[in-house]
């Protein structure tokens, strides 16, 4: 009977502290903070995009309930649970992690870690959703670059009912053309207008003459030919190999001292010589064992 007592009690008190494990108190001055980005589209897609790739190991799939079978749970991200955090209250924990959740206060940036939180938020009843699986909309892209002020000018339309409109908030990935696919040198934020400029970087690196094949793509969440601009010549000039240097003593004849050319066939016809009186030695033996 006392084993019995004993073994309960120990059940009891191990629910008991993983009941209490579960609760996770936030301290009143972080639990009141307001999200400083703005609720989005973008800054939702961008709070997608941290999610997937920091988060989803371990919470899974929004509204599949498929969390690693960590201990406690990691809470699904649609849950009732998950959404009766405040906004400060989701930034403190992704912030400073307890147990087996890690803390992101080092690896994330202040700003991604509240579009994390804007992601979350598009899963709250009391929010809007702005991600919603609805078809591609068709849009159309046009630019051009200003090589004098090194930047890429941009204007996005979407089609609604069949009239194209200015399609405003929306990023804009610009990329540089290679051989092997594009590399993203960054994304710009469309304004009211539909209009966005984006910024060469001076560590971008053209071909021998710093010549730059430029892409400019929205997202999967549009429909748009993508626009390349060949041959901007903004790009750092391509370092190239010095197979011919000045300094190097074998590069050309040249380049080369004319005692050390002479050294050379002299050092090469001495060896040639060599041969060839050896080998009219070999010769002279064999003439005189016939004799």
């Amino acid at each position: 009977m006392n084993r019995k007592i004993s073994f309960l009690t120990i059940v009891t008190l191990f629910l008991s502290v993983q009941a209490n494990a579960q609760d996770w108190p936030v301290p009143a001055d972080q639990n009141n903070r307001v999200n400083p980005q703005e609720y989005n589209l973008a800054n939702v897609n961008k709070g997608k995009d941290l999610y997937l790739k920091n988060c989803k190991s371990c919470h899974g799939d929004p509204g599949k309930n498929n969390a690693l079978p960590l201990v406690p749970p990691p809470v699904d991200v649609t849950s009732d649970k998950m959404q009766k955090n405040t906004e400060g209250g989701l930034y403190y924990k992704i912030t400073n992690g307890r147990g087996a959740m890690p803390q992101f206060k080092t690896t994330i940036s202040d700003d991604d870690r509240w579009k994390i939180v804007n992601y979350i938020s598009n899963f709250s009843p009391k929010k809007q959703p702005l991600l919603v699986d609805a078809p591609p909309v068709k849009a159309k892209l046009l630019a051009s670059v200003n090589e004098r002020e090194r930047k890429v000018e941009v204007f996005a339309e979407s089609e609604n009912n069949g009239i194209f409109t200015k399609l405003p908030n929306t990023p804009i990935t610009v990329s540089t053309k290679k051989a092997f696919g594009n590399i993203e040198m960054g994304k710009v934020l469309t304004d009211e207008n539909g209009r966005a400029e984006f910024v060469i970087p001076e560590t971008v690196i053209g071909d021998e003459q710093g010549n730059v094949n430029i892409v400019v793509s929205l997202d999967d969440n549009y429909i748009a030919d993508i626009v390349t601009l060949d041959k901007a010549k903004v790009g750092q000039l391509k370092p190239t190999p010095k197979l011919i240097q000045k300094g190097i003593l074998w590069s050309t004849n040249e380049n080369i001292q004319i005692w050390l050319l002479f050294s050379y066939i002299a050092a090469a016809g001495g060896a040639w010589l060599t041969i060839g009186y050896i080998v009219f030695q070999i010769a002279k033996i064999k003439r005189l064992s016939k004799e």
